[in-house]
């Protein structure tokens, strides 16, 4: 069992609700009292991405569970600075969340990240994303063992489906891997479906946003909340 904060994961199909710095605190504290489990900041969206605002925002939501992501733009994130400025800051905000999300390939600064979360008892995320296809299997195998390595609680893949065959492949590594702590994505039109249907194959979280979509097929907050509504018997 895991989980990010107050919220365990595991037990129900969870709710990531990504959002930036121009979501108001009134938006939040509704879409958490409609189901949203769990806040991911995407600071790398963020329009004022100084240390100051960064923890000025996440204080504003303190009381939820939540994860600090500053993706890299090799994974589709808006972060543009250096790495070890991106060092920098997660290292600020790691006591003002619940979690960090580190890509598993950013080898630059991802074992100090990992090593700054665990020294805190923060859960750490490593995460991979291709938006362009769907690896096969052996690749995401082997970002398992390198998240494994690093000492990653939670392995977060996303990668865009455009056929029913790669779906069906990402359905495969949840299933072979029942006991590695997954959260599995497809993104694209083909990929849509995973974001309701994986939890019951183990993925331990779905996400969805407020203001714009933070990845391809993304659904919204209500239609997302519905639709799990529909399919699961979830309790916050």
């Amino acid at each position: 069992m895991v989980s990010i904060g107050t919220c365990v994961l595991g037990l129900n199909p969870r709710v990531a609700l990504a959002v930036d710095d121009g979501c108001a605190r009134a938006e939040v504290d509704a879409a958490m009292t409609a189901g949203a489990d769990i806040l991911e900041f995407r600071i790398d969206r963020f329009q004022d991405m100084s240390r100051a605002h960064v923890l000025d925002v996440l204080g504003r939501c303190n009381g939820f569970p939540r994860i600090g992501t500053i993706r890299s733009r090799l994974e589709g994130g808006g972060w543009k600075d250096t790495e070890k400025a991106r060092l920098d800051l997660f290292e600020a905000i790691m006591s003002h969340v619940e979690a960090v999300d580190i890509e598993i390939a950013s080898s630059r600064i991802n074992r100090q990240v990992v090593e700054c979360a665990a020294c805190q008892g923060k859960t750490i995320i490593g995460s991979f994303h291709d938006f362009h296809g769907t690896p096969e299997l052996e690749v995401f195998q082997a970002y398992i063992q390198q998240a494994r390595d690093l000492g990653v609680r939670i392995i977060k893949f996303a990668a865009h489906c455009s056929t029913r065959a790669e779906l069906c492949r990402l359905a495969g590594l949840l299933l072979n891997n029942t006991d590695k702590h997954l959260i599995v994505l497809g993104m694209g039109n083909e990929g849509r479906i995973s974001r309701f249907l994986f939890p019951a194959l183990g993925s331990l979280v779905t996400y969805t946003f407020l203001g714009t979509p933070s990845a391809p097929g993304q659904a919204s907050l209500d239609e997302t909340l519905h639709i799990l509504d529909l399919l699961y018997e979830r309790n916050k």
